[in-house]
C-alpha cells in the first residue's frame, strides 16, 4: 500500500513537472524606462504565461484590460505592449494590464479568454494577426468590447466584408496600406509605372491575403503587369532568387525594353525581405521599393522608398481606439478599420542617388525616415536628427 501510494505521488509529481514545463513562460518582454514610470510590473504574477501592469497613480478603479500575445517576438511584441500602456497612460486612462502569451497554444489562449471573462475584465486587445483571428473565432459577439493591433488588414484577410465596421463588439485595426494608396503613390515616383516585380515568399499566407493578392486584383484597373518573384522557405530563399530574380528580369525587360517604368516591390514576407542586398544587386538601377518601412536604412543593404506602416503609429492608433473603447467615447462595433493616413514613407538618398531616381519633394515633406546621400538618417520618427 506504501509503495502504491509512493508511485502514485511520484507519477503526480512528474505530470505536475511535464505541465509546468509546458506551459508558455512570458520571460522575453522588456519593459522600458517610459512604462515603468507609469506601472508596476509583475513578471511573477503565479503563472509563467501572464504579467501584470498596475498603474503606480490611481490603481483604485482602474479598468482591466487583457494583452493577448500569440508568439514569442522580442522586437514586435515588446513594442506592442510597451506602445498602448503608454497611449493609456499619457491619456490618464487608468488600466490594469493583464499581457497573456500563449505560444501558439490554443489550450491556452481558451484558458485567458475564460479567465477574462471570469474576472471580468473590461477590454482586450489582441497582438498580432494570429491573436486577431483566434479573437474574431472565438470571441465575436460577446459584451466585453475587444480591439485588435498589430494585425493585417481584417478585409483583405476575411475577417470583415467591408472597412466600414465589424457590427460586433471588436473594432479592428489594420497595419496594411490600402491598395489605391500604395499605386497613388508609386505612380507619383515613377509617373508612367506600368510593370512591378513582386516579391514575395508563397509559404507568407498574410502577405499573400493583404499585400499580394489585393494587388494582382487591381492591376487590371491601373493597367498594370505583375510579374511574380517566388521564393518558398527562408533555408532556400537566396538559392530560389538566384534563379528567380534573373528570370523575372527578362521578363521586365520584355515589357518595358528601357526599364524606366518599372519597379521591385517587396513585400512584408520576412523571407524575402531579409535579402534586401541580393535584390538590390539584382536590380540594378530599377528602383527597389518596400511595403514596410525597416526595409530602408542606413548603407546600401536597404530599399530606395518604403510605403508602409510603421509598427509604433499603428500601434498608437490601436490603443487610441481602445482608449474611446473603454472609456464609452465609442462602440466598438461602429469603429471603421483603423488605418494609418497617410502612410510612413522612408527614404534613402543614398540609393537614389546611385541609381539616378528623382524622390519628390513632396515625399520628403511628409517622410517618417529620412537617409541623406551619405546615408547618415536626418529624419526619425518625423523629427529632425541632429
Amino acid at each position: 500500500m506504501l509503495i502504491r501510494t509512493l508511485i502514485v505521488l511520484l507519477l503526480g509529481l512528474a505530470a505536475g513537472t511535464a505541465s509546468a514545463a509546458d506551459r508558455p513562460t512570458l520571460d522575453w518582454l522588456i519593459y522600458d524606462p517610459a512604462t515603468l514610470k507609469s506601472y508596476s510590473v509583475d513578471t511573477d504574477a503565479g503563472d509563467t504565461a501572464r504579467h501584470v501592469a498596475v498603474p503606480n497613480e490611481d490603481a483604485v478603479g482602474a479598468k482591466r484590460v487583457m494583452i493577448l500575445i500569440p508568439s514569442r517576438s522580442v522586437e514586435a511584441y515588446t513594442l506592442a505592449v510597451n506602445t498602448i500602456l503608454q497611449v493609456f497612460a499619457r491619456r490618464q486612462v487608468s488600466a490594469r494590464f493583464d499581457i497573456w502569451y500563449y505560444d501558439k497554444d490554443e489550450a491556452v489562449a481558451l484558458e485567458a479568454l475564460q479567465w477574462s471573462y471570469d474576472q471580468p475584465v473590461d477590454l482586450i486587445m489582441s497582438a498580432g494577426s494570429s491573436a486577431t483571428t483566434f479573437l474574431r473565432e472565438h470571441h465575436s459577439g460577446h459584451k466585453i468590447p475587444a480591439v485588435t493591433s498589430a494585425s493585417k488588414d481584417p478585409v483583405a484577410s476575411g475577417h470583415l466584408d467591408s472597412p466600414a465596421g465589424s457590427g460586433t463588439n471588436i473594432a479592428y485595426t489594420s497595419i496594411n496600406v490600402e491598395t489605391g494608396t500604395l499605386i497613388a503613390y508609386l505612380r507619383r515616383l515613377i509617373p508612367d509605372l506600368s510593370t512591378i516585380g513582386l516579391i514575395y515568399s508563397e509559404n507568407n499566407e498574410s502577405a499573400i491575403l493583404t499585400q499580394v493578392n489585393p494587388l494582382k486584383a487591381a492591376a487590371g484597373e491601373f493597367g498594370l503587369n505583375i510579374v511574380d518573384i517566388t521564393v518558398h522557405g527562408r533555408g532556400s530563399a537566396e538559392d530560389e532568387l538566384e534563379v528567380a530574380l534573373p528570370t523575372a528580369m527578362d521578363q521586365i525587360h520584355r515589357l518595358d525594353p528601357t526599364q524606366q517604368k518599372s519597379i521591385l516591390l517587396v513585400t512584408g514576407s520576412t523571407t524575402v525581405y531579409e535579402r534586401i542586398a541580393q535584390i538590390n544587386g539584382h536590380a540594378g538601377r530599377m528602383p527597389v521599393i518596400s511595403m514596410l518601412p525597416d526595409i530602408v536604412r542606413a548603407g546600401e543593404e536597404s530599399a530606395l522608398l518604403s510605403i508602409g506602416v510603421n509598427l509604433t503609429s499603428a500601434l498608437t492608433l490601436a490603443a487610441v481606439y481602445a482608449v474611446d473603447v473603454i472609456s464609452g467615447a465609442a462602440e466598438p462595433g461602429n469603429l471603421p478599420v483603423g488605418t494609418v493616413s497617410p502612410p510612413d514613407l522612408a527614404i534613402n538618398f543614398m540609393i537614389a542617388d546611385r541609381i539616378g531616381v528623382k524622390v519628390p519633394f513632396s515625399f520628403l515633406e511628409s517622410s517618417t525616415f529620412v537617409y541623406d546621400i551619405d546615408g547618415h538618417q536626418v529624419v526619425a520618427f518625423g523629427q529632425r536628427v541632429f
